[in-house]
């Protein structure tokens, strides 16, 4: 099955509608198992739907709770139910790719491509 860029991004907006719903969604980066920081989300969440890519507003920087250099990011909705599987590197872009307890934390890019 191919799907057609009007179609991707009918779902995205459909993944990006239900994480505006109510609380804000949430994204936690994990090394190992071990979570190291967690970001609160902006509303809305998307910035941007287009050619079957979804752009996300980025949250504020946040403060690592341990030192590690993160691989995964597991992002959240409002009722705290995981919806989706990130890779660091590939789906998003940490300002740094080290994290250190009790420093800052920002991301620069977050995307899902379908």
């Amino acid at each position: 099955m191919m799907l057609t860029d009007d179609a991707k991004n009918a779902m995205l907006q459909g993944l990006a509608d239900k994480l505006n719903e109510g609380a804000n969604a949430s994204l936690v980066i994990y090394a190992d198992d071990d979570a190291v920081a967690t970001f609160e989300m902006p509303n809305p969440i998307d910035d941007s739907i287009t050619s079957g890519k979804l752009t996300f507003n980025l949250p504020k920087q946040v403060l690592a709770t341990a030192s590690a250099t993160p691989t995964t990011a597991k992002l959240f909705n409002g009722n705290s139910i995981e919806v989706a599987l990130l890779t660091i590197g590939t789906d998003m872009i940490l300002d740094n790719s080290a994290v250190y307890k009790g420093g800052y934390v920002s991301i620069t890019s977050l995307t899902i491509q379908i």
